[in-house]
């Protein structure tokens, strides 16, 4: 084993050289190999309004979803038996809520949905017109969330982890009509997004949507307004931002005299493999 270990510790030493230099020069979430997504209104391609995000649940897993917060804030939520809408909707995972508050009248439906084939899959400017309604407008909408620390590790500082700003969603006002005069009868405004792995490639669909009935007659806005600061309440209990972060070597070079130490010994490990042949003459003498 020696005798082996002395004829190619060159090229062990070179390889354990290599694999240090990519793990110094990775950040944490590359080595901790945290699922980062992306929150987009489109699902076939990328828009540049994506917010960047890492997940902090398994979209994936029926657990995961049904523990989702019942009581968001003021919100609290009831349970819907889902499962002929998930047959309607090709759903593999699914979860639908009615989240009322005690100062609205009438509840927001808030949706989590994941598909396992993006061929079956309904998306609402589908689904909506094949239960019967009609999409009367149809745009994007900014959704602000409010001052959410997100982003977790304690290579960042308190001011990168605070998060003011908005992301964008899909908003669709869908109605009904009556067959006899057409008289519109329901009205509803729809906001979602999709949740996208990175890079592309993967077949699943993920999708979060919020809605809410509104008057059938005059403005919507208000009803639009609940709808998006409901679903910006929702945005930090499933994601967290994904930060700028130093790579492994700053976080080291710049810390405490143990963790440089540790940085020294990480470059001096794969340097004595590389030259243990004429260390161990050395030592021999």
């Amino acid at each position: 084993m020696g005798r082996f270990f002395g004829e190619y510790s060159k090229i062990i030493g070179l390889l354990v050289l290599v694999f240090v230099i990519i793990m110094l020069f990775s950040t944490p979430s590359m080595i901790l190999a945290k699922a980062v997504t992306t929150i987009g209104t489109e699902l076939s391609h990328a828009t540049e309004d994506e917010t960047h995000v890492r997940t902090k649940m398994d979209f994936g897993n029926n657990e995961h979803i049904q523990a989702f917060p019942k009581q968001i804030g003021d919100w609290t939520a009831s349970d819907y038996n889902t499962t002929r809408l998930a047959e309607s909707l090709g759903a593999d995972v699914m979860l639908m809520r009615a989240y009322s508050h005690p100062k609205l009248y009438q509840p927001v439906f808030f949706l989590i949905m994941q598909s396992n084939d993006r061929s079956s899959f309904h998306p609402p400017i589908v689904c909506y017109p094949a239960l019967g309604y009609t999409i009367a407008e149809e745009g994007k909408e900014e959704v602000l969330v409010q001052n959410a620390s997100w982003a977790e590790g304690q290579w960042l500082s308190e001011k990168d982890v605070t998060f003011n700003g908005t992301i964008a969603v899909k908003k669709l006002i869908v109605v009904k009509e009556a067959e006899e005069d057409g008289e519109i009868t329901e009205r509803r405004v729809v906001l979602y997004y999709y949740v996208k792995d990175r890079p592309f490639a993967s077949n699943t669909v993920t999708m979060v949507r919020v809605s809410a009935i509104a008057p059938t007659e005059g403005s919507y806005e208000g009803v639009l307004n609940i709808s998006k600061e409901f679903m910006g309440d929702t945005v930090p209990c499933m994601f967290e931002m994904q930060r700028e972060e130093p790579t492994l070597f700053t976080s080291l070079a710049s810390g405490s005299i143990v963790e440089k130490a540790a940085l020294l010994m990480l470059l001096l490990v794969p340097l004595a493999i590389i030259f243990y042949p004429q260390i161990r003459k050395f030592l021999s003498l």
